[in-house]
This record gives structure tokens, sequence and C-alpha cells, in this order.
């Protein structure tokens, strides 16, 4: 009797930590903004996460939406992290905690290549657009435009990447400004219909992930994977495959 009680409380210990070291992570991520998320529902951020998640052994669970929704759902806790082009210095306060960096975030303008515009200061009187921010707010690409180019032009905010594309190549607006690697992805696969324009610029402390201080201790497990990453070149070898020599 005693042998088949304790048979019985390994197994439900054993039970107990495999469900816990399978529970499901909710990762918000962003709908589509190659190479970061492409339209497949691969990318960047997707493969960087799933890295992640198998060396955690845990199960992670991709729930894709617009940038803007993110930090609304980390609220409402319909989800428990999220990774998009969010950085460290986007929001300071201590309502969120965030992961070690893995990229750095600069920004670059996307125009048309039809030769009306050569310089930034080109853009005088005209509209850029930019992805919209956290719950409708600002984010750090439009408050790096209005802090360094206030009055030269105005500033347009979208949705997702797919609208302000849309709007650049119907001539609703002048330019975009968008992380460095996805402006480059769409001069790339455009056919050259769309240029970069002017230096990048950097914008904050790098990329990261994202989540309430209730997952602090998760957050740190998730560090130590960046870093082992970072040491075996996992990060290098994924980094190559999305960005080349971006």
């Amino acid at each position: 009797m005693k042998l088949s009680i304790r048979l019985f409380v390994l197994f439900f210990c054993f039970f107990l930590n495999l469900s816990s070291l399978y529970a499901n992570i909710r990762v918000g991520t962003l709908l589509f903004y190659p190479p970061f998320v492409s339209s497949s529902g691969d990318g960047f951020n997707i493969d960087f996460m799933q890295t992640i998640c198998r060396r955690l052994q845990e199960k992670c669970e991709f729930i894709p939406m617009d940038s803007n929704r993110l930090f609304l759902a980390l609220d409402k806790k319909q989800i428990d992290i999220a990774i998009g082009v969010i950085s460290i210095s986007q929001n300071s306060s201590s309502k969120y905690i965030f992961s070690l960096p893995y990229l750095v975030s600069k920004g670059q303008f996307l125009i048309s290549n039809n030769g009306s515009i050569q310089t930034i200061q080109d853009l005088n009187g005209k509209s850029v657009g930019v992805i919209r921010g956290e719950q409708d707010s600002a984010d750090e690409f439009y408050r790096f435009l209005i802090t360094n180019f206030n009055g030269l032009f105005e500033v347009k905010q979208f949705d997702d990447i797919e609208d302000l594309i849309t709007a650049l190549n119907q001539g609703d607006i002048a330019a975009a400004y968008i992380h460095k690697s996805a402006a480059i992805y769409w001069q790339r696969n455009s056919n050259g219909q769309l240029i970069t324009l002017g230096p990048a610029n950097v914008l904050s402390e790098g990329l990261t992930i994202i989540a309430l201080p209730e997952n602090t201790l998760l957050i740190q497990r998730i560090n130590q994977k960046i870093q082992e990453m970072e040491k075996d070149s996992t990060f290098l070898n994924l980094y190559k495959t999305y960005f080349g020599l971006l």
C-alpha cells in the first residue's frame, strides 16, 4: 500500500513538472512586417522566438496582431510576452519589463524611386508615414521625426506596414519611416519602385521582448537563452539568414 502511494506521488509530481515545463507561452507578434514577420508566418522574430522556446523547453503559441495592439494585449493578459519592433526606450514606465536587446533599433526613410525626392529637405511640406505606436499613441519612429524634423513635413500614422507601403506606392505620402531592415527589404523586393533615402538613424538602446512585471522570471530565462544564442553563433546565423549584410 505504501509503495502504491509513493508511486502515485512520484507520478503526480512528474506530471506536474512536465506540465509546467511544456506550458504554453502566449507570444504576441506582428501580423506582417518583413523581414521580421512575413506573410507566410515566418521571419526573423518568429524563428528567433521559436529557438528561444525550444531552448526553454516550452511550447509557445504565436498570436499575431497590429503593433498598436501588442501593449493592450499585454495589459489584458491575453498574451504573456510581446515581440515586434519594440524598443527599450519606447515605454520607460515600470508597467512593463524588457528583455536584453537583441537588435539595434535604426530608422530609415523609404521613398518612391521617381526622382522627385533627392534629399530629406525635399520632403518639406509633404507627408511622411509611420506605424502607429502603443495603443494609438506615438512610438519611437514618430517621436524621432517630431524631435528632429518638426515642421518640415506632416507625420501620418498607419495601423500596419501594408497600409503604409500602399500609401507610399499610391503617392498619398512622400516617404515612409520604418526600421532600417524593413526599408532595405522593401527596396530589394519592389522591382526598383522603392528606395531608401539618407542615412539610417539609431533610435534607442535596441529591440527587445516585453512583458508585465509578473513575468519577470520568464524574461530572466529568455535573457539566458539570448546570451547562449549569442555565444554559440546561433543568433549570428539567424541574423545572416534574414538580414545578410544589412
